[in-house]
């Protein structure tokens, strides 16, 4: 009989490292129940709990057991939501060969949909194939060398591809626990599927996108890279393609794109042909600290378990006069220099899997209104780039600008300690004044807020550039049900479009609007 074990609560401490490997074992210790008694047993969920003494791993399992009075009996709602069904597909469709513009993970998946449906997808993307965008991003770290359609922001598998892969969400798509699925059988670390703060981690993404695209070829699809397309085919009110940078046609029944954060010049051209909207938007600045002390501060002990990995935060301040939260958090990883634009720079972070890395790092964001910095998307779009350009002035270069907290806090340029996680390199600037007021007084009020919860916050933390490629300012409307933009095959699907806000939220957008195309 399958059961479900619900939240067991195990120290820490006393786990061993891979403990995940002997959960049958264990379990069965914890409940005082013979060894063997639980067969097959299936992690479905993990999370640490910190916040006081020792840490904690709360842990949900599934497993055959036949024992009476042990664990619940799964209800059918709960075997299916645990198994990972693929989304009803139509075996057959009409549509043939549609359009989809952008490999992150709106774009893939909602090609992988199409693909499985027998549509036969081109897929598009400005920037190359995972071989080729790895070369370009090596040479602008090491030489400062940039490509334009090949960095850490544009390429195969999007801007995610060198971000870690943080897949927490909280999107309730049915679909979610699919895509994770599903990248586990692309190269993706199978804890994934039960971690509650999963990740991939940057070495394994490349390979994992790679595969995807094979998986997507294998079921009919083709890809089409080193193109970039700048517009789209309007006729009689209706979306029939797509234009390339070189002015060649793409003609297509429906067109899907996903054009991410990077995608700046096509969603400001879309905004010709489709209705929209300004909505709230995030900026922040990268803050770097050592592991050491965000373990210490998080377990409450000098070293951290075996059986846990690298520490991480995620903190908000609600106080006057505007609320700031950690976002996108990478415990053992690095600090990058992300942009997608000369003479532009973007702080962002990434980890290996193992996140084993000296440093932490974490975006400060604060949530902007419409209207709070500007009317239009045009007004939005020059303070952001003025904000990246000063960024880049500031070092005369593509190494980050870097700035003490302290200091920040102080309002003086000063950089105590060069060490750093940042390849590219740090060079002592005035963050301080890089940034809009608003967003300063936002972060000096926050960052003493934290320190009194993380000492050491402060006295230990730099702030790293500036973070400008959070989310998008802008949202495309829907028409309801058949979720095309107001633009009749047309759809928008993605983060750079406003309609998500991480990996899987992504993903199951693109998925959501593919299945809508086929219908």
């Amino acid at each position: 009989m399958s059961v479900l074990l619900k939240d067991l609560v195990f120290d820490a401490v006393k786990l061993p490292a891979n403990w995940w490997e002997q959960i049958d074992f264990i379990a069965a210790e914890k409940l005082n129940i013979a060894p063997g008694a639980l067969q097959n047993t299936e992690i479905i969920s993990c999370a640490v709990d910190s916040r006081r003494g020792s840490p904690k791993l709360l842990v949900t399992l599934k497993s055959d057991c036949q024992i009476p009075g042990v664990g619940t009996e799964l209800s059918e709602k709960e075997l299916l939501e645990y198994s990972a069904l693929p989304p009803e597909i139509p075996e057959k469709s009409s549509l043939k060969n549609p359009i989809v513009v952008g490999t992150g993970p709106a774009g893939i998946f909602a090609g992988l949909i199409l693909a499985l449906a027998g549509c036969k997808p081109l897929i598009i993307d400005r920037g190359s194939d995972i071989s080729r965008r790895n070369a370009a991003v090596e040479k602008f770290i090491t030489d400062s060398v940039l490509d334009e359609n090949n960095n850490l922001l544009i390429g195969e598998g999007g801007a995610g591809t060198y971000s870690d892969g943080k897949l927490y969400t909280g999107t309730k798509d049915p679909s979610a626990r699919w895509v994770k699925k599903i990248m586990t059988e692309c190269g993706a670390p199978a804890e994934i599927l039960w971690r509650s703060r999963g990740h991939i981690g940057s070495d394994y993404l490349g390979k994992m996108a790679e595969n995807l695209r094979k998986m997507i070829i294998d079921a009919g699809g083709t890809f089409l890279f080193d193109t970039e397309i700048t517009d789209i085919i309007e006729h009689n009110g209706v979306c029939s393609g797509v234009i390339s940078a070189s002015g060649e046609k793409f003609t297509a029944p429906a067109v899907l794109i996903a054009p991410g954060l990077g995608g700046r010049k096509l969603v400001a051209k879309l905004t010709e042909h489709a209705a929209y909207m300004l909505k709230p938007f995030q900026i922040g600045c990268r803050v770097e600290h050592p592991q050491k002390l965000i373990d210490r501060s998080m377990y409450h002990m000098m070293n951290r378990p075996a059986s846990l990995g690298a520490a991480e935060y995620h903190i908000v301040a609600r106080k006057h006069p505007k609320h700031v939260a950690s976002f996108c958090m990478c415990p053992g990883g690095e600090v990058v220099n992300a942009t997608a634009w000369e003479n532009q720079s973007i702080s962002n972070g990434m980890s290996c899997f193992q996140r084993d890395g000296e440093f932490a790092n974490s975006c400060l964001i604060s949530t902007f209104a419409p209207g709070e910095l500007g009317n239009s998307l045009a007004d939005l779009h020059r303070l952001i780039q003025d904000m990246e350009k000063k960024c880049f002035a500031a070092s005369g270069s593509y190494s980050l600008p870097a700035q003490d907290v302290a200091a920040f806090l102080r309002r003086e340029k000063c950089l105590k300690n060069f060490r750093s996680s940042c390849r590219v390199g740090i060079t002592p600037g005035r963050i301080d004044e890089i940034i809009m007021p608003q967003l300063y007084n936002a972060l000096a009020s926050a960052v003493k807020e934290f320190d009194c919860r993380m000492k050491g916050f402060i006295k230990e933390g730099k702030f790293i550039g500036v973070e400008s490629c959070v989310s998008s300012p802008v949202r495309f409307e829907r028409i309801p049900e058949k979720l095309h933009s107001t633009l009749s095959g047309l759809y928008l699907s993605g983060e750079g479009c406003g309609a998500a806000g991480g990996i899987i939220s992504a993903a199951c957008d693109g998925i959501k609007c593919a299945l809508a195309m086929l219908k």
